[in-house]
């Protein structure tokens, strides 16, 4: 049987949204799950005697959550552990993989991804771990930022960088440059230098997916807003892929500006 991601290689992987849904990824999901047939896709050409079941509705979210989850059973964890930057501890006697997300301890197994106390974490949050436990990771990061617009096929991407994580923390951090630093730090953040921004941060959202905040406050007298320039490492899409990197940067943005 056909995964997700089987069919998910058959779409176009361009989020037009023709199919009705946000994303060529939950598009994927609701077809493995039969809640759409395949044709829904204006790109993609239908299975023979294809019948999506009438009138079930499936939340595609937390369908992909529920295929990323089944899946994880296959992996040898401690295999993948060191090249993720976590490590493989024992809970109710049975082996999870520890990573570090956005400044606190995370959990992620066969049967759920959850914070240390214990609480299950919201479904967006299970597929970005369960993405990055996929991936495996390997070798070291680069050292070297670059811009989304550095990447493969992110043009249209730059766009919702830009309005869901840079200018949110512009906004919320006007004339707070202080405040941004002090929230960053909560979540692991460095300051570093040189920085031609007012202030440059390095966040570690997951150990190998550092994002690096530049911000520049508004100048009342020259009539400038602020301005926030988000930047990753240059091997960045060999722990995640670009979508669910963009996401860690937007969950990052929202946890700064929730505290």
């Amino acid at each position: 049987m056909a995964t997700v991601f089987d069919i998910l290689k058959e779409t176009k992987k361009d989020n037009c949204g023709r199919c009705g849904f946000p994303t060529c990824l939950a598009f994927s999901a609701a077809v493995h799950s039969g809640a759409v047939a395949k044709s829904a896709c204006p790109f993609m050409e239908a299975d023979d005697n294809e019948e999506p079941k009438v009138g079930q509705r499936v939340d595609p979210e937390t369908a992909l959550a529920r295929q990323l989850r089944s899946k994880v059973k296959e992996l040898d964890l401690s295999k993948r552990a060191p090249g993720l930057g976590g490590k493989v501890v024992s809970r109710d006697g049975a082996p999870v993989m520890q990573l570090h997300y956005l400044g606190r301890k995370v959990f992620v197994s066969s049967e759920y991804v959850s914070s240390e106390q214990g609480e299950e974490l919201e479904t967006r949050d299970q597929i970005l771990l369960y993405n990055y436990l996929f991936f495996g990771g390997h070798g070291p990061l680069s050292g070297r930022w670059v811009g989304l617009e550095s990447f493969p096929n992110s043009i249209s991407k730059v766009v919702t960088l830009k309005k869901y994580t840079e200018d949110k923390i512009a906004d919320a951090y006007k004339s707070r440059i202080q405040d941004l630093v002090a929230d960053c730090k909560v979540l692991g953040g460095e300051e570093i230098s040189p920085c031609y921004a007012d202030v440059c941060i390095v966040v570690p959202v997951l150990p190998k997916v550092p994002v690096q905040v530049h911000f520049w406050d508004e100048d009342q007298e020259d009539g400038f807003p602020p301005k926030v320039k988000v930047l990753f490492d240059e091997r960045a899409l060999d722990f995640l892929d670009i979508e669910s990197l963009i996401f860690a940067a937007e969950r990052m943005a929202e946890t700064l500006i929730g505290r």
